[in-house]
């Protein structure tokens, strides 16, 4: 039997917020190249689950406390459209002659998901609420997707957005969206930094995501498509903190290439 990996310490609010030294924020155009109802079960403990066979199975922190679900604005409440499933580049359902189709993914999302993919927007109109929907409209109208790309949106004032549903793949990720979260933070991070609250509801969503659904790893838009530099330097600056928080691993190792 291998030896017990080493425990991870989970970063208090103080000493991480000490990590970030965050302040304003601004930007311009967005960086994208369920059933389960988003989660209403508010209080879990960790379970482990079986990995898939392909997997090398990465140690995770066993946690002593239970974390609850953070305040998410629902889709009606920020002003969000319905899918469109008539949409020019993700047109229909998926299937064996329709990959690109909407994936709606069945059973346990834990038995899915691996990865939190963080993002920034670009793309900031002039309130939280107002750039959801102007990234909505940017990725139906413009970008032929069915509905918005990411799973969560985070706002500069601490505000948790939900997304596209959590039971549905998303499309932010070229090539690697099958199991991974997509996680934008509202606001151009390569010319200004978010708020140390940005940051703080962004770490709190990002533990929850990943206790549960068993996440093994967190890592920026560009490590999977190096043509983008989203999430942009000064939100790349605190991912390894946002990892270290939530007990991942740093990187692209958790995707599982079947899955696509």
């Amino acid at each position: 039997m291998p030896p017990s990996p080493p425990s991870v310490r989970r970063l208090s609010r103080r000493d991480f917020l000490g990590l970030t030294g965050m302040a304003a924020i601004g930007g311009a155009l967005t960086c994208v190249g369920a059933s389960l109802g988003y989660l209403a079960v508010d209080r879990l403990s960790r379970a482990r689950r079986t990995p898939l066979p392909t997997q090398t199975p990465v140690a995770l922190p066993a946690y002593s406390k239970q974390i609850d679900r953070p305040g998410i604005l629902e889709r009606q409440d920020w002003g969000a459209h319905a899918p469109d499933h008539d949409a020019e580049n993700e047109r229909g359902f998926y299937g064996p002659d329709n990959r690109e189709g909407w994936r709606v993914y069945e059973g346990d999302l834990r038995a899915v998901y691996r990865t939190v993919v963080v993002h920034h927007s670009v793309l900031y109109e002039t309130d939280d609420p107002g750039t959801m929907r102007a990234i909505q409209q940017q990725h139906m109208e413009l970008r032929g997707w069915a509905d918005i790309a990411y799973h969560f949106g985070v706002g500069q004032n601490a505000q948790v957005f939900a997304g596209r549903l959590l039971n549905v793949r998303g499309t932010h990720v070229e090539g690697f969206n099958t199991g991974s979260v997509g996680v934008v933070f509202l606001g151009d991070f390569s010319l200004s930094v978010p708020t140390p609250a940005q940051i703080e509801a962004g770490r709190r969503l990002i533990d929850w995501l990943a206790l549960r659904l068993e996440l093994t790893h967190l890592t920026g838009h560009s490590d999977f498509n190096s043509d983008t530099d989203c999430p942009g330097q000064h939100l790349r600056e605190v991912l390894s903190a946002l990892a270290q928080s939530a007990g991942l691993a740093l990187g692209t190792g958790g995707y599982v290439s079947e899955q696509t």
